[in-house]
């Protein structure tokens, strides 16, 4: 039939773009085993906040994820968590906290949930890890990085990369971070790695190199389309005030 060729297209589609994204692979299972549906999530969740950008887009995603998925509220994700101490629980109650700046009680939940076959989860070590970056435990930060890895030897995620360079940053290893930076520059979809790059550079005294970071961000968002420049907002506006 003419419509399941064309949900199947549009799966496919997806899945390119969740690879080439370094989204949660899980998305990829989801969208093969229900092409039609798991490709309107995705859309919904991961792909239209992000049209939307900063504030706004990430506003709409959680109210998004509350109309899609039930016992979204804090006190409503507690209660289920008390009922029942599952891994899934355990991470809905702390993407809340997270969401909220309660960086102690995230850890704490995501430290949980890393048990049995989810002891080395790649996406909940993630999530662990950038909540112990938003604490400033840096060295935590790099450890679970580097576990991830090692146990995901596959596992790809710009983001990931992106925050293992920012914990180098903030570790004071300014070469490795130089390094990381330079290379998530190649491939990264936004301009933040290019924005804390030129941070780095102004810092190691390099200032023109690092005005001329800066004005690769402008000059690629002032070629780039209307959503581009509303999605990464918040790195063009730094990156001209550091103009």
């Amino acid at each position: 039939m003419p419509f399941v060729g064309l949900s199947l297209l549009i799966a496919i589609i997806a899945i390119v773009h969740v690879i080439r994204t370094g989204r949660s692979q899980l998305w990829i299972m989801v969208l093969l085993a229900l092409p039609g549906l798991g490709a309107i999530a995705y859309f919904v969740v991961e792909v239209l906040p992000e049209l939307m950008g900063g504030r706004a887009g990430q506003s709409a995603k959680r109210s998004l994820g509350n109309t899609l998925t039930p016992n979204r509220s804090l006190d409503e994700a507690k209660r289920e968590y008390a009922i029942s101490n599952t891994v899934e629980n355990a991470c809905n109650l702390a993407d809340l906290h997270f969401e909220k700046g309660n960086f102690s009680e995230a850890a704490e939940l995501y430290g949980t949930a890393l048990q049995g076959i989810n002891e080395h989860n790649p996406d909940i070590l993630v999530k662990y890890a950038t909540t112990q970056f938003h604490r400033e435990r840096f060295a935590e930060t790099r450890d679970l990085l580097d576990l991830c890895i090692e146990k995901n030897p596959d596992y790809k995620n710009q983001d990931a990369h992106l925050l293992y360079a920012k914990t180098l940053h903030g570790l004071g290893e300014k070469e490795k971070a130089a390094e990381e930076y330079e290379t998530l520059i190649t491939y990264y979809t936004g301009p933040e790695p290019a924005y804390h790059y030129g941070l780095l550079l102004k810092s190691l005294g390099n200032i023109d190199e690092a005005r001329s970071m800066f004005s690769s961000i402008i000059d690629k968002s002032s070629q780039s389309p209307d959503y581009y420049r509303r999605l990464h907002r918040q790195w063009i506006d730094l990156a001209r005030k550091e103009l």
